[in-house]
């Protein structure tokens, strides 16, 4: 799931920006509050991963970004037009749970064991 950035692309205090400014606004839209239409949504998830600092392998939080991000682009490819926020969730839940991130948590947790330190020993980040 390696994120491939564009050779030499270095992003700006602009571009962190804008990035966390359409963050909160997916944001809004998953907690049913957004004021923009299915198709932004999709445009915007699709374009999520531009400013992840990781390459998804070893950070939970980036690999779930970049998953986001991935699954939105298949929409949009696939040309889905309704009820693409929930449809996009769920799909985006399902692929989540099959990743090594959750696994690893679960497991740590159903032990009795604090998965932040499983993390560590494999240098991931939660």
């Amino acid at each position: 799931m390696a994120k491939k950035k564009k050779p030499g692309k270095r992003l700006t205090a602009k571009d962190y920006r804008e990035a966390a400014e359409n963050s909160l606004e997916l944001a809004k839209v998953l907690a049913g509050e957004g004021g923009i239409g299915d198709q932004d949504f999709l445009e915007r998830m699709a374009r999520s991963d531009d400013a992840v600092d990781h390459d998804g392998e070893t950070c939970g939080m980036c690999h779930t970004i970049i998953l986001g991000a991935e699954v939105a682009r298949e929409m949009i490819e696939a040309g889905e037009y309704e009820d693409v926020v929930s449809k996009w969730a769920a799909e985006s839940l399902r692929r989540w749970e099959k990743s090594k991130f959750f696994k690893l948590w679960q497991k740590e947790q159903k032990a009795g064991r604090d998965p932040r330190q499983a993390f560590a020993e494999r240098g991931w980040e939660p």
